[in-house]
């Protein structure tokens, strides 16, 4: 997933992709013998939400935030908040921005803010993005 980030940083998407589809092919792999991965599984989905949101595939976007969230809070108590949590809400959010839903975006970006601001406080740079996405 790190080679997958830096492609992405470097602009090179398309890679960026092939190399995130292989850490969600390997996490898959893990959970399917027995061996775990659910954590990881949802760390490299967030990521691959967003590049298939830069690349124009909104529907896979959303069904990458949305099974983030699902593997997430099945391993969170209820009523937990977590910065990983967080971001996957804030992907979801840009996702659903891109698929023009701005009311289901904003829901998305309010429950970003809250996980944000209790875990990784008020002024956080990424709280304060996801405050400001819920309100506009």
């Amino acid at each position: 997933m790190e080679y997958s980030l830096l492609a992405a940083a470097r602009g090179d998407l398309p890679v960026a992709l092939r190399l995130a589809n292989q850490a969600v092919t390997i996490a898959e792999a893990s959970m399917k013998a027995g061996q775990g991965g659910d954590n990881y599984l949802a760390s490299a989905l967030v990521p691959r939400s967003e590049i298939d949101r830069q690349l124009g595939r909104a529907d896979d976007a959303v069904a990458d935030a949305t099974r983030a969230l699902y593997l997430l809070k099945k391993s969170e108590e209820p009523g937990t908040f977590s910065c990983d949590l967080g971001h996957a809400y804030y992907t979801l959010g840009r996702a659903l921005q891109t698929q023009g839903k701005p009311n289901e975006a904003r829901i998305a970006f309010r429950s970003a803010s809250e996980n944000l601001r209790d875990t990784l406080g008020p002024d956080h740079p990424d709280t304060h993005q996801a405050e400001f996405e819920a309100t506009h």
